[in-house]
């Protein structure tokens, strides 16, 4: 079923037209170390913590972002910049009634306070449930929910080591990140 008519006789760029397409070069440049990310940006970095990691991947994830953490500035030159948060997933475990999976970890609410994100990233338990990516990316729209601020970007950084057990489940969440403009990235350890 045609949704729209058409209407008047125009004709649509192909795709590589210079009126469709363009491509360039950029952030060319060797990364020194020192590097640091001062966007206004509501981060949410949600750790694996499922059982396919085994204590020491856990431990190497928990290492990986702590470092990680040392590059967000949360105040520069006395402005906000990033404001963030820790998930704990992997800890899904199916509940009495049979029925529901137990939800995601809320460690550390979005915070400014980056020695509070980083004790919380210290003192994650490791958990060995399996890896639902979808009990962490509905924890981190609830905390988005509770403390985001309206003009910053809110993503949500998840720090795994594999596919997510329930794949259907994760991509409805997904989607729903998606129509609410929130950002993921996956970072495969």
């Amino acid at each position: 079923h045609v949704l729209i008519p058409t209407r008047g006789e125009g004709k649509c760029p192909k795709e590589s037209s210079r009126f469709r397409y363009r491509k360039g070069q950029c952030n060319e440049q060797s990364c020194n170390g020192d590097e640091v990310c001062i966007a206004v940006q509501d981060l949410i970095i949600a750790v694996d913590g499922s059982g396919s990691l085994q204590e020491s991947g856990f431990k190497i994830l928990k290492g990986y972002v702590s470092s990680l953490l040392n590059r967000y500035e949360t105040e520069y030159f006395g402005e906000r910049t990033v404001k963030l948060g820790i998930v704990l997933f992997g800890n899904g475990v199916i509940m009495p009634d049979g029925k529901t999976v137990s939800p995601a970890i809320n460690a550390q609410k979005l915070t400014f306070d980056k020695d509070a994100v980083k004790a919380a990233v210290e003192g994650l338990p490791f958990k060995k449930g399996f890896t639902n990516m979808a009990q962490a990316f509905a924890m981190g729209e609830d905390m988005f929910t509770k403390g985001s601020r309206k003009r910053a970007q809110q993503s949500i950084m998840l720090v795994t080591d594999g596919k997510p057990s329930f794949s259907f489940m994760t991509n409805e969440m997904a989607e729903q990140l998606d129509d609410k403009s929130i950002m993921r990235y996956f970072v495969i350890v």
